[in-house]
């Protein structure tokens, strides 16, 4: 049998957005489409391309989105111009139209993820969005499908490419945190406005998405307690380093104790440096996962890219065109929303090791001073490390404590910091349990 009667027909693709991913996407195609369309069953056709930096309409290429939204014979939309408007109203206005949606936007997804794909379900169509979490890391499908029998206890995951490399500059290099963004933004690897990687905001959007999956229930990025990167010092590094730490912005979901509720956390952390999350380096990311019948696993790629990113979106357009194919009687949403809302415990309350670095006068009792203090509020020392610093100037003081609650250790350092031996703010990292 020939080929072209193999393939039933043919499903047309919109794509709006060509940047660095949408240009991905098309090359992927341009050099792929017979294998794709070979797996879909059916040939795949990039009909339209909208861009608004294109200043004329081709058979192909527009600058006017409406030319996308419009055609009858597109059935597959691919939304890839990010933020949050225009991108909800045109996935919106496809799905409107019978058209089913990929996107690679984390953040219309996480700030509107129960609308959308109640709004899709109601259409009987589907919102695929692999590429908005880790880039060419299938992390989604691996949650939603691969290990949909398991309960998902707990994630700590490298989830912006961005941070993992400034981190990874001050760590390896000892640059402090200026030169580390600044050679980032040499590499590509960092926007001239790196606000929101550096503060966390875009992690936090991927844990919300990552998390909303795991219980069918809309979990926003301000449900998410998040502190970025921007005052790291390059000495805590340095000193982790030495006690057998790195540091890393982990984004971290804990529903061990689900019964109380779910822990969200953005923030950097002290990783030990045997966990393979120590190990991940530069622009990469991985996310860990600790699951009750697989075990513990750990998902590692390149979290960023024209090609990563443009994969898991190509990756999306062939399960999509598959389920237009098989025109399933029932339809079976990609991801299916409980309706029940998960408690999220307060960050306050969670327990765990912390590393803490005082600034303080040379003199004799000051640690049994700040020791008298944290023990007031149950927090014991598992370890002290005093360095050596010239005299007459400031000593640190790194202390690593055993678990006790992030609440009680917020109330102690600021007694300890109003202590007259105390030159500086303390400085504090959660030891991350993973």
């Amino acid at each position: 049998m020939q080929k072209e009667e193999c393939l039933k027909k043919s499903i047309k693709i919109g794509l709006i957005g060509y940047g660095t991913v949408g240009k991905g996407v098309a090359e992927i195609f341009e050099a792929k489409k017979d294998i794709l369309s070979e797996k879909v069953g059916a040939e795949l056709v990039l009909k339209k391309i909208c861009d608004k930096t294109f200043k004329k309409k081709s058979e192909i290429f527009t600058p006017d989105p409406e030319e996308v939204l419009n055609d009858p014979e597109i059935e597959i939309f691919v939304e890839l111009i990010g933020g949050i408007e225009p991108a909800k109203r045109f996935i919106l206005a496809a799905l409107e139209r019978g058209m089913d949606v990929v996107t690679a936007n984390k953040n219309v997804i996480s700030q509107h993820f129960t609308e959308i794909l109640n709004f899709a379900k109601r259409k009987r169509r589907r919102v695929y969005f692999e590429a908005s979490v880790c880039a060419g890391i299938p992390i989604i499908a691996a949650i939603n499908e691969g290990l949909c029998a398991n309960k998902i206890k707990k994630i700590a995951g490298i989830l912006n490419g961005t941070t993992n490399f400034i981190l990874t500059e001050m760590s390896e290099k000892q640059e402090n945190f200026k030169k580390a963004l600044k050679t980032a933004q040499e590499f590509g690897f960092a926007e001239s406005n790196p606000s929101l990687d550096i503060e966390g905001i875009d992690t936090a959007s991927k844990l919300a998405i990552l998390s909303s999956i795991i219980f069918g229930s809309h979990i926003k990025p301000s449900d998410i307690y998040i502190k970025g990167i921007t005052d790291v010092d390059v000495l805590d590094i340095k000193y982790g380093r030495e006690l057998g730490y790195e540091l890393k912005l982990l984004a971290v979901m804990d529903a061990r104790d689900d019964e109380n509720g779910i822990f969200l956390e953005v923030s950097p952390v002290f990783v030990k440096k045997n966990h393979p999350l120590a190990s991940v380096k530069g622009e990469y990311n991985a996310v860990f996962l600790l699951s009750d019948e697989a075990g513990p696993l750990m998902f590692y790629g390149k979290g960023a890219g024209s090609h990563p990113a443009a994969s898991a979106v190509v990756s999306d357009i062939v399960y999509v065109a598959r389920h237009r194919i098989e025109s399933s009687r029932t339809h079976i949403p990609f991801v299916e929303l409980k309706g029940k809302g998960v408690k999220i415990q307060d960050i306050y309350e969670m327990e765990s090791g912390f590393y803490l670095r005082f600034t303080t006068v040379d003199r004799p009792g000051v640690l049994a001073q700040i020791s008298k203090i944290l023990a007031e509020y149950e927090i014991s020392i598992s370890a002290v490390l005093q360095k050596e610093i010239s005299s007459h100037s400031p000593v640190p003081i790194i202390v690593l404590t055993h678990k006790a609650k992030f609440g009680n250790v917020l109330k102690a350092l600021e007694k300890v910091d109003g202590l007259s031996v105390v030159k500086k703010k303390t400085v504090f990292y959660r030891i991350a349990e993973v």
